[in-house]
């Protein structure tokens, strides 16, 4: 069995594809680029820049900004390719300037751009800014929008409404520390903190988009409620109802970080059965969390390191977000492919989207069922495990074995094309690994 918490919840960045049939709590990809009146030969560049996007191709989106044009088609993409090189400032910049041509030309578009301006601003806990901007969405296009599609932007909305008033997080170090970590039953990995001055151990998971608590262990918090926030999805694809409230401290060896939002569940929703046992999770630390500590060093399963080293990474691969969630793009026999990394997967598990890839080869690999778990509980799922599996990671080679590949489509699926989650067998034959949010770097360290 595995175990990850990662919700499927809130804003997950618009990637370009084709239309805005958004399900669930996921956003669907952008819009395709139409034909504006700048002409043919200057909507090339955005329509070969919007196509490697889609594929997740970065290194051509890189060589293509260039020579986009001074338009609000250009605008467009340029937004959407800072957002995914987590420069918010250079996003939220782009796609304001491209929101009126955007309206006049391009709902679809228009729509998608409002979206990732809404995850640039839960990103720098401008939550107000990210109500104005949801408002917006549901004002303008609710008529152009799925059911589940709309219901989906208004649970941001409240969302967003609900911490409107809420300080951003903040965090400050008084120098560097190294703080040891442990597996807990699950096989995942826990750190002791101590929030609002209760002692305890929390679970890291940069795959999760929101940091989250049991009831019980809120309530020894003295956490204050700031409102309800139904359809929290999870990876297995069930979903809970849930809160949503503000962590007034966290203490994290010589971090403080002040004002960390949390998503609030049940007990029974953390509660997690397994075949030798049980387990109670009482939190999870989630992206925001990795994201304001900056840079953190894993020293194999034993301890990290953190603090606010003036260095900033520069080797290893470079880091990518979609929305909330962290990025990497490997070679896989020779192609570049995107993949979730989630230090809360006890392993790496390849998607539908790669199984769809693979599935002409994969005739002999053999086929199995394995129980997922996470928050809402565990599903059963077909799988075939593919008995080598070889990635590039930057100047590194890792070579997996026996790695499970899902044969069934999960929610939403065909909607992102994710190849896979990568779990903490990535750097299992290396000294640690290093994840760095400022210079949007991530390297196996040896």
């Amino acid at each position: 069995m595995k175990f990850h918490i990662a919700q499927k919840s809130f804003i997950r960045l618009p990637g370009p594809g084709i239309g805005v049939a958004i399900t669930g709590l996921m956003f669907a990809t952008l819009a395709c680029v139409s034909a504006s009146a700048a002409g043919p030969k200057e909507n090339l560049p955005v329509a070969q820049a919007t196509a490697a996007l889609e594929a997740w191709r970065m290194d051509e989106v890189t060589a293509l900004l260039g020579s986009l044009p001074q338009t609000f088609e250009g605008d467009y993409v340029r937004g959407i390719a800072s957002n995914r090189t987590n420069d918010i400032g250079a996003s939220t910049q782009a796609l304001r300037r491209a929101l009126p041509g955007l309206d006049s030309a391009d709902s679809e578009k228009a729509l998608n751009a409002r979206l990732t301006l809404a995850d640039n601003y839960q990103k720098t806990s401008s939550y107000a800014e990210g109500a104005t901007i949801l408002g917006e969405a549901v004002e303008r296009y609710a008529d152009q929008m799925k059911p589940d599609a709309l219901a989906s932007v208004k649970t941001d909305l409240a969302f967003a409404h609900a911490l409107s008033n809420v300080p951003p997080q903040t965090v400050s170090f008084s120098g560097e520390s190294q703080l040891p970590i442990h597996r807990n039953p699950l096989g995942t990995l826990n750190v002791d903190a101590v929030a609002n001055g209760v002692s305890a151990a929390w679970m890291l998971d940069s795959g999760a988009n929101y940091s989250i608590v049991s009831r019980s262990f809120a309530k020894r918090l003295a956490l204050d409620i700031a409102g309800k926030v139904p359809g929290i999805g999870s990876i297995t694809g069930l979903t809970v109802d849930g809160e949503v409230a503000i962590v007034k401290e966290i203490r994290l060896g010589s971090a403080i970080l002040r004002n960390v939002v949390v998503l609030v569940v049940g007990d029974e929703q953390l509660h997690i059965k397994f075949p030798k046992g049980e387990y109670q999770i009482d939190g999870a630390l989630g992206y925001p969390v990795f994201q304001a500590l900056g840079r953190v060093s894993f020293i194999g399963d034993t301890s990290i390191s953190i603090g606010a080293q003036p260095l900033a990474v520069t080797d290893g691969t470079q880091l990518y977000m979609d929305g909330l969630t962290p990025v990497l793009v490997l070679g896989v026999e020779g192609t570049p492919m995107p993949f979730i990394l989630d230090t809360g997967n006890t392993t790496t598990d390849l998607s539908y989207t790669y199984w769809i890839r693979m599935a002409e080869r994969a005739a002999n690999w053999k086929r199995v069922q394995r129980r997922s778990s996470g928050l809402g509980g565990a599903k059963t799922f077909d799988k075939v495990l593919q008995p080598e599996w070889k990635a590039r990671v930057g100047t590194d080679d890792v070579v997996l074995r026996d790695v499970e590949v899902a044969t069934q489509q999960k929610p939403d699926a065909n909607k992102q094309p994710m190849y896979g989650r990568l779990g903490q067998d990535l750097w299992k034959n290396a000294a640690g690994f290093t994840i760095d949010f400022r210079s949007m770097r991530f390297r196996l360290d040896q």
